[in-house]
């Protein structure tokens, strides 16, 4: 039973859709997938913690980055970003 709630910002699907690529897709949405079971998946994959924002993360998987935001008060995990590394970092705040 997953521990955490996971909620997608609209520009995440959006993201999404747009992919071409099966593999990356289906890679991207088994790592938003894995957020279910919040603290364990810190050591199994690719997160760090972004400096300045408070309880927000990355995900790295090759050029592509997810940001997510963790509530764990309510347990609910909020991915609020995907795309390339360049885009994703550009409308944090």
């Amino acid at each position: 039973m997953p521990k955490y709630k996971v909620l997608a910002h609209q520009r995440v699907y959006k993201f999404l859709t747009k992919l071409t690529d099966k593999k990356l897709k289906h890679n991207i949405t088994s790592h938003i997938k894995k957020l279910e079971n919040y603290p364990v998946t810190l050591t199994e994959m690719d997160i760090k913690k972004i400096r300045g924002l408070e309880k927000t993360f990355r995900i790295r998987i090759g050029k592509h980055r997810i940001i997510f935001h963790v509530d764990t008060s309510d347990k609910i995990v909020y991915v609020t970003h995907a795309g390339t590394r360049k885009k994703a970092y550009t409308k944090l705040d």
